[in-house]
This record gives C-alpha cells, structure tokens and sequence, in this order.
C-alpha cells in the first residue's frame, strides 16, 4: 500500500500529543471571570448579535465554505441577526482539535471558536460545559457528551463504500468476514488513521480483543490503497472496488445525490454509529455566535439544512431521516453499536487504536 513510513510514525505522535497536553493548567472557564452565559435563547439572541461574527475551522462536514454560507444564511434569517461566519478549511482535524487543546491551555484565544466534532475524552476538559437545552428544550439528555461538553449534531453510520459497478449485486459483502473473500484481496482502501473508527470491533459485542487483532491482520494483507476522509470519489471512479471504514456514510450519500455508482455497506456484526458532535473551547472569542450556530443546528429547521449539506442529520430528533435508516438497518438483522463517547466507559479502546494502526501502517 503506497504510504509513506513518516505517516505512522505522525499517527503515533498524535497520539502522544494527546497525551502530553493533560488537564493541567485549565482555565476555569471561558472568556475569563467576567463571562455571563445567556440564559435562554432570547438572551442569547442578543449576545450573540452584539459579537456578530463566528470563526469556525471545519472541513467538509458542514458543508464545506458553501454550507457555512448556506447556514448563516439560514440563522440570521430566523433570528434576525447579521452573523458573519468565518470559515476556515482544514485537512487534519484531530492535529487541529489538538492545537485547540494546547491554545486553551496556554491561556490564548483559540483559533476556532467551534471544535467541529470532539474528538474524545482527552480534550473535552478544554471545553465549555453547555446544556443545550436551555436553548433548544427538545435536545435529549442522550445528546449530550463528556459531561456536556459536545452534543450531537448528526448522526454518522461508519460503513463500507463500494462501487456499484465494480461489485456485482449477488457478491455485495455483508459483514467484515466477507471483506476477507479472496475475491476481494487487493481491491480494498483503508485509511492512515482506521484505528478511528475500527477500534470498536474490540469490544466483547463485537469480536473482542483477540477477534480484532485476527480481522484486522487479515484484513490488512486484502489492503490495495490508502485514502483519507472525503477521498471517495477515488472508489467511485473505480481506482478501489472498495473502502472501509469510512469517515461517515453521509460522504457515500452526497454522491449518490449526483448519480455517481457509489453505495454502503453496514457490517452486520457491528455498525458503528457515531456523531459529528461540536463543542466550543474555554478560550473561545465569539461564545456565544458559537452558542447560537450549535444551537440552530439543533432546531427542526437546522437539522433539515444539515441533511441538505451533509447529508445527514441526528436520529435521536423528531422528524430524523438517519431514524428511518437506523431503524431499517436493525430490522435487517444488522447489530449497531454506538461509539461515540465509548472511551469514558472503555479506556482500552485507546490501546486497541494503537494496535490496529501498528497492523495497518507496517512497514509503510
């Protein structure tokens, strides 16, 4: 598989990162001792409307640049506000979220006033402790994180993608154990940082610690190709027949909407269900245009802007298309499992990452 043995060892240091950043040395809350949170939405209207701009670094799971614009639109328009959204791409979000942690705390602004998606346990001290039901009653506790510390924006089915054309309809693989059919050797992409979304086979619903170990051993060796998240297309131009697990079954969603041969597939041992789940940083500069962008996304309204530009949406709201999909998943027998916020209640999870990246990036 063609990358480059510098990654692996990036990988690992991100993951030390993490580690050496601790809990230290956290300020005690966001925008200093003088920092009143809103109340309720109509307080936070207002607050909101006095900082009257957002920075937010994200990469494609809000749409990109045209979904932030889509949905700026969308809140100054409901709550009759000017809100300027500053948006800012990037490629690597776990190394951003972990610039974020290291800028809260050294006491210095952060760079985003949103960490697009918490990315576990280890970060969420650096960030603000909301309950998003004081803006939005219909949240449910359920949505809320690390101690309140994110909440669940959309839901993400992490998934097989295969292109329709490549793979016959009788052979569409079913499972994990189907990916390992000798049909299918060299015709497989993963991605650098699997261990992100493979840990979860690890748990004793799934395969356990030694089932893992022995799939994705075998696993590796049907490997062709390495791509990143939002590189799909590369499967739906046929360079891979396949590629898994993604980052998110709402990348394989946004294709289909353009007609490309491009379809997921649920392993039925195990799906994972996640949530691109943002939080707002102690050290944030606009908390509260912060508040009201996370807050807006919660609504009914928000939630069907978000299945126009993600092509997803949270299954636990009311009206929910990813409901619809979750529920037919489980009636086809397929067992999902929900990850996010897993590494509270199962710290092994952490070893079980840096196990399967070991097996995944060898000698590349």
């Amino acid at each position: 598989m063609p990358v480059s043995r510098s990654l692996g060892r990036r990988l690992l240091l991100l993951a030390l990162v993490i580690a050496m950043i601790g809990v230290s040395n956290v300020p005690a809350s966001g925008q200093g001792a003088g920092y009143v949170e809103p109340a309720n939405m109509n307080e936070l209207i207002v607050a909101a409307a006095k900082e009257g701009t957002l920075t937010l670094a994200a990469g494609a799971v809000y749409g990109g640049a045209p979904g932030a614009q889509i949905i700026q639109d969308h809140i100054n328009k409901k709550y009759h506000v000017n809100l300027n959204i500053h948006y800012v791409e990037i490629s690597v979000g776990q190394a951003f979220q972990i610039q974020l942690g290291q800028e809260v705390r050294a006491g210095q602004t952060t760079s985003s006033d949103i960490a697009f998606s918490l990315f576990g346990a280890p970060l969420a001290p650096y960030m603000q402790r909301i309950d998003w039901r004081k803006y939005v009653p219909e949240v449910p506790e359920s949505d809320m994180f690390y101690d309140k510390r994110s909440v669940g924006a959309y839901t993400s089915l992490e998934a097989v993608d295969y292109n329709t054309s490549l793979v016959p309809r009788n052979q569409i693989p079913q499972s994990f154990a189907d990916l390992l059919k000798p049909q299918w050797k060299g015709k497989i992409a993963t991605s650098p940082y699997q261990s992100n979304f493979l840990a979860y086979i690890g748990l004793p619903e799934v395969f356990g610690h030694r089932g893992m170990l022995d799939f994705v051993n075998k696993f590796s060796a049907q490997l062709s190709g390495i791509m990143v998240c939002g590189q799909v297309d590369r499967v739906s131009s046929g360079e891979f027949a396949m590629f898994g697990l993604d980052c998110g079954d709402y990348e394989v969603r946004k294709r289909v909407r353009k007609n490309q041969p491009i379809a997921s597939m649920y392993p039925k041992e195990g799906t994972a269900l996640t949530y691109v789940a943002p939080a707002i940083p102690l050290t944030a500069a606009h908390p509260n245009a912060a508040r009201l962008f996370i807050a807006f996304l919660l609504t009914r309204e928000g939630q069907e802007v978000l299945w126009d530009v993600s092509a997803a949406d949270n299954h636990q709201m009311s009206g929910s298309h990813m409901s619809k999909l979750v529920a037919d998943l489980k009636k086809r027998g397929i067992k999902i499992v929900e990850v996010y916020g897993l590494d509270v209640k199962h710290p092994e999870l952490v070893t079980y990452a840096r196990e399967i990246d070991k097996v995944i990036n060898q000698g590349k």
